[in-house]
Parts: structure tokens; C-alpha cells; sequence
């Protein structure tokens, strides 16, 4: 068993210790074990896996060092890196459930007023620049229709297709605001 518990310490702290000063211990879309999302194991988070992994091989050496029952030594130290395990992930998604995300949706983008940095034509696609999250961005653009629309002109988005903005011409009775 000491094989075991070594080799679970071995992989899991230095796992446990990268991932802390990576900065990224699955606060996100990070490393996780996924089953198809068939079966009891849906999502493992990587950090989970990791903490089980020393938790389990730090509390099975110190039990066999210690001289305690093997059995005893077996079952703290699965049951303890469960719950640590468990505790890790639990953790984890509470303190990233107050994330905000930057990233818009394309169907937000629907009716966004935008100006054409580059010409837009039915032969070749343009550019435009509009306001997303607070932020200027640019974006490869074509006309919703058939028509040319110059550079410096405003128009508004109409839908996003394979992240081309189809934009329309706006007329001048619309004002921003």
C-alpha cells in the first residue's frame, strides 16, 4: 500500500501545487475528467482529482508510518480525500458563481449601431467598428442586402452568420443616442 500512497502523493502535490500558482484551478472552462455526460462521473474538475490525489497519498503515509491498522489507514484516507476532494470543487464553483463573462453573444450584437471602417459590398466584405461590452471592436462585415455601403457610414447589425456581422444601411432619420 505505501507504493500506492507514495505514488498518489507524488502525483497529486505537484498537480495540486501548478495548478495553485497557474492561477486557473478549473475557475472555468478548465481541465476536467468528462464521461460522455453519461453515468454518475459527469464532470470531475482536474483540481478535485488533484486534491484526492495528495489528500489520499499524505493521509495513507502518515497512517503507515505511524504503525495504524492498514484497513483503518485505507478507509480515513479514501474517505477524507473524497470529502477533500468534493470540498476542493465545491469551493471552486462558489467562488466563481459571481464571474462576470465579457463575451457577447451574437445574438446580442443584433441591432447594434456600428460605423463602416471599410467599404461593404455584395463582391467583398468590409469592416466595421461598434461598441461591445464597453469596449471598440472591430468586425468583418457584409451587406444584408445587395448594397454597397461606404466608408464612414453607419449602419446596424442584422444578424452574425460564421462571424460575419450582415449589416444595413441606417438612414439618416435615426439618431444615436
Amino acid at each position: 500500500m505505501t507504493g500506492l500512497y507514495l505514488f498518489c502523493l507524488i502525483v497529486g502535490l505537484p498537480l495540486l501545487v501548478w495548478m495553485a500558482i497557474g492561477g486557473d484551478a478549473d475557475g472555468g472552462d478548465g481541465l476536467s475528467l468528462d464521461v460522455d455526460g453519461e453515468g454518475p462521473l459527469i464532470a470531475i474538475p482536474l483540481s478535485a482529482i488533484a486534491v484526492f490525489m495528495a489528500v489520499f497519498g499524505a493521509i495513507g503515509l502518515v497512517g503507515q508510518w505511524t504503525d495504524t491498522a492498514v484497513v483503518f489507514t485505507f478507509v480515513l484516507a479514501l474517505i477524507v480525500a473524497v470529502g477533500g476532494g468534493w470540498a476542493s470543487g465545491a469551493l471552486l464553483r462558489w467562488a466563481g458563481a459571481d464571474d462576470a463573462s465579457s463575451e457577447v453573444a451574437d445574438y446580442e450584437l443584433e441591432g447594434t449601431i456600428a460605423q463602416v471602417a471599410l467599404p461593404v459590398s455584395r463582391d467583398h466584405r468590409g469592416k466595421i467598428i461598434l461598441d461591445i461590452a464597453g469596449a471598440r471592436e472591430q468586425m468583418t462585415a457584409s451587406p444584408a442586402g445587395g448594397s454597397t455601403i461606404d466608408a464612414g457610414e453607419r449602419v446596424v447589425v442584422v444578424r452574425i452568420e460564421g462571424g460575419v456581422a450582415l449589416v444595413a444601411p441606417l438612414g439618416p432619420d435615426y439618431e444615436l443616442e
